[in-house]
């Protein structure tokens, strides 16, 4: 569609309506109820197109967003070139994503690579800080634990086997070091109490001063890219 550019349509037999979302690195998407004919769902998309026109105007510019992008110890850059292909390698301080100069940065195949290119990068990163994080904190307050894994685990942040395996989200490399600490702490406890019964959280406010505030800011926060 002209000044829109591409426009996904994706049908869910579970939508109740028809609508409209636009996202800095997905575009426009039409979600189309399962029983509505596809024609009527584009008449519709072209009936708002001066609505979607001014919100594509009001979204970030996603590529000054992606140059101010940074984990703990990278930044991330995006270099056009004249190659057919994208490029991501990781450097000491920065993850550098190289494509073709008449793509744009929301091209899917731009997107795909800086995504993977992040992810190893947290990954590289929790290898570095947190196994001696855990090792500090356990000899602190006198815990004992069997293995530490490192996984891209979106589901939650960390958990705790009952043959005392801790398994960390790669993705806590995002949050401040408290939190970092919180959710460490919190695996930890679970080492002497194997549920999130009353003698869970004494033990692990206790040990953070503050166990109901820090979980209650942890929910700012989502694991993932």
């Amino acid at each position: 569609m002209p000044q829109v550019g591409d426009v996904v349509f994706k049908r869910n037999p579970k939508a109740k309506r028809l609508s409209i979302s636009i996202r800095p690195s997905m575009g426009v998407r039409v979600t189309i109820p399962g029983y509505l004919p596809l024609y009527i769902a584009k008449e519709f998309v072209i009936s708002k197109r001066s609505w979607i026109i001014e919100k594509l105007n009001e979204q970030p510019d996603i590529k000054k967003k992606f140059s101010q992008y940074q984990t703990r110890e990278h930044k991330l850059k995006l270099i056009p070139e004249a190659i057919n292909s994208v490029r991501g390698y990781i450097t000491e301080d920065s993850i550098n994503i190289h494509y073709p100069a008449d793509l744009d940065v929301n091209d899917k195949r731009v997107q795909h690579v800086t995504l993977g290119a992040i992810e190893e990068t947290f990954r590289i990163e929790a290898k570095k800080f947190l196994p001696h994080k855990v090792e500090e904190l356990a000899s602190k307050h006198g815990f004992n634990y069997n293995e530490l894994r490192l996984k891209k685990i979106t589901s939650r942040w960390g958990s705790c086997s009952g043959k005392n395996n801790i398994n960390l989200s790669i993705y806590l490399m995002k949050l401040p070091d408290e939190l970092v600490e919180y959710v460490i702490l919190h695996e930890l406890c679970h080492t002497v109490h194997k549920n999130h019964g009353p003698s869970f959280w004494n033990l692990l406010n206790k040990l953070t001063g503050n166990a109901k505030g820090l979980a209650t800011r942890m929910r700012k926060y989502r694991t993932g890219v």
